[in-house]
């Protein structure tokens, strides 16, 4: 059974897969998804100091609410795709029918193109990745590309401890064991020693030969070509049966960083095939992804990118505070309650603007009683509250409220509205105004004419 639905909805019990519906196989399911939670810093930081899974809530037997993440679970070989909100052609469209898991993929690759809180440093994953053909694919693609390019940079070699009968000495004698066994039965020239040698035959080559052969027979025939390529140049590599234990045992030094997210990723594959719930190797997994995260970071990266050359940008920029000092009898203690803006930039000519993503559904602007009124109500006063802070923080004049359009949605005419308005502090008023801009999120077919569309939006926000 395939199951799409949006974000933010509930399933009744009824609705979910036969195999889900007992309590026993939800109990199950969560604890299925709070592993896959503890791992999800393989792709991604969101922050979040919750250590109980926030992928879904479960109602009881009354079934499950999907939360603010998308992607795929498999689980008990049945499939729940969760789309974004705003994949919705309009706030009350619940119709699920058009929704196309290929169209989900396409999106996710090009916001993952730009998310600049996601470090891809070899390949690059638009062009790579559009043959995948469902999203465990993708990530199947993502690895074995890693896995190739790290190959290509250079093989991966380590200092392995050994401990060996030698006829002369290396590295360090065990002293007792020549005088109570060697000395005693006449192996006077034998000497049992400890010493490293560098070895391409490693745990960590291990873990990757093993994890590549584990996926091989699921994978699509363009990754099974790139396994066969990486097995055969690991041929030299121990076959050994490898656990996701043992990926926590590989210590990797700053010279080989880029081993870390296949380590990583190694592990997810391993945690999810080694599942108790699987009856067999494929049908168990979990992708999901914050699309909270996924709008900033698109955002953030897609303005970089048109900014290149004319502006510095960060995320999450956190290099001022709410409050200036704390003092306690009268000690200073100094800043505290530190603010982080969601896109911060500073162009070359000195200007600055911040900028905050609400990944919030709002009605489409236009000039009209009705928009005026949906303002009011959809435009949260702690979010005016929070932008108008970070800009006076600054000492800006302005800032900048982002929020995604629906699918399809026209944009003949500008998505913005100016928010007049002030801070008081110390009695004396500062005039901040907020720009409310709703801005294309969802790509159909013509991706360039979205990301043009992109651009004119947040052209007016920099000239």
């Amino acid at each position: 059974m395939i199951l799409n639905v949006f974000e933010e909805s509930s399933i009744k019990n009824h609705k979910l897969p036969e195999e889900w519906q007992s309590q026993a196989s939800l109990d199950e399911l969560l604890d299925f998804l709070q592993t896959n939670w503890e791992q999800r810093g393989v792709f991604y930081e969101d922050g979040k100091i919750n250590s109980r899974q926030q992928f879904l809530t479960f109602i009881g037997q009354k079934g499950i609410r999907t939360n603010n993440y998308i992607g795929t679970i498999v689980f008990k070989g049945q499939q729940l795709n969760i789309f974004p909100k705003m994949f919705r052609e309009d706030k009350y469209d619940s119709d699920t029918s058009n929704l196309d898991l290929k169209h989900l993929m396409r999106n996710l690759v090009v916001w993952l193109d730009y998310c600049t809180k996601i470090s891809y440093p070899y390949i690059s994953i638009s062009t790579d990745l559009d043959d995948s053909t469902d999203l465990r694919d993708l990530f199947v693609s993502l690895y074995v590309r890693y896995v190739k390019a790290a190959i290509d940079h250079g093989f991966y070699y380590r200092y392995e401890e050994q401990n060996e009968d030698c006829s002369s000495i290396k590295g360090k004698i065990d002293i007792k064991d020549y005088f109570t066994k060697k000395y005693p039965n006449g192996l006077l020239n034998s000497f049992r020693c400890s010493f490293s040698t560098f070895e391409f035959d490693n745990a960590l080559n291990r873990i990757i030969k093993y994890t590549c052969k584990e996926l091989y027979n699921e994978a699509s025939k363009p990754n099974q070509k790139i396994i066969r390529n990486i097995l055969s140049r690991l041929n030299d590599v121990s076959d050994v049966k490898c656990s996701p234990h043992d990926c926590d045992k590989i210590r990797l030094s700053r010279l080989h960083k880029q081993y870390g997210i296949i380590l990583s990723m190694s592990k997810m594959f391993l945690l999810n095939k080694t599942s108790t719930y699987n009856v067999d190797d494929t049908e168990s997994f979990c992708f999901l992804f914050p699309s909270e995260l996924l709008f900033e970071g698109f955002i953030g990266g897609f303005i970089a990118e048109s900014l290149s050359g004319k502006a510095n940008v960060r995320l999450q920029a956190s290099d001022t505070s709410l409050v200036d000092d704390i003092i306690i009898s009268d000690t200073s203690y100094g800043a505290a309650f530190t603010l982080r803006n969601d896109i911060f930039v500073k162009m070359v000519d000195g200007r600055c603007f911040v900028l905050d993503t609400k990944y919030k559904p709002i009605d489409r602007i236009e000039n009209t009683v009705d928009s005026f009124i949906a303002i009011q109500q959809q435009v949260s006063i702690d979010d005016l509250r929070q932008i108008r802070e970070y800009a006076f923080k600054r000492n800006l004049k302005a800032g900048f409220l982002l929020y995604p359009i629906f699918r399809f949605e026209d944009l003949s005419e500008p998505q913005v509205v100016l928010l007049k308005g002030n801070i008081i502090v110390e009695g004396e008023k500062h005039n901040i105004d907020v720009y409310v801009i709703r801005i294309p999120f969802i790509f159909e077919e013509d991706i360039e004419a979205t990301k043009q569309k992109l651009a004119q939006c947040l052209e007016n926000i920099f000239h």
